[in-house]
């Protein structure tokens, strides 16, 4: 019995050694940007395969339509980063941004430029914030008190809403979302 056990726990513990020295300690920016290059390439998929002249269905009076969607997750992105995690580059548009999320009528090109702009300017305010300040608490958020990091989730997690929402009309127009990738 023992001849066996030995070998058994040998290939065990080599085994277990091995697995141990392959795992890599990966960053919180570096994990969340790899998320959220996804999400962005996720959502700039459906965008693309939503026709031009759907760009403003709606499946109800009272929903947003597509380019609303859009619109709001960007502006979304925008917000966030902006009031939250301290995103102020020189140069800001706001007046710019501010007429491109509030135009009743956009064009793929417009829409697509205004969701990839926000996707980067989202990337651009978690790798500029360093990760000793994502515990720090916000002042004067929405949902009460709340740390920076919760802030970080919320971008993600908010996209992910919308754009859940953007493949529920893919459905309903009777087209085929995008492959998922969630990871």
């Amino acid at each position: 019995m023992l001849r066996f056990l030995l070998p058994l726990l040998l290939f065990v513990t080599v085994s277990l050694n091995l697995s141990a020295q392959e795992v890599k300690t990966v960053s919180a920016h570096s994990e969340w940007l790899e998320k959220w290059s996804n999400s962005k390439a996720y959502t700039m998929e459906a965008l693309a395969t939503i026709p031009d002249d759907k760009l403003s269905y709606r499946p109800t009076e009272n929903q947003m339509s597509v380019q609303e969607q859009i619109q709001h997750i960007a502006g979304n992105i925008y917000g966030l980063s902006r009031r939250f995690l301290d995103h102020q580059p020189p140069g800001f548009d706001e007046e710019k941004l501010g007429a491109k999320l509030s135009a009743q009528t956009l064009n793929r090109k417009e829409l697509t430029n205004l969701l990839s702009d926000a996707y980067a300017f989202g990337a651009a305010a978690v790798q500029n914030l360093p990760e000793e300040r994502w515990n720090e608490p916000v002042s004067n958020f929405f949902a009460g008190p709340k740390s920076r990091r919760v802030v970080i989730y919320l971008l993600q997690d908010h996209a992910t809403h919308h754009r859940a929402q953007l493949l529920i009309y893919m459905r309903l127009l009777e087209l085929t979302p995008p492959r998922y990738r969630g990871w």
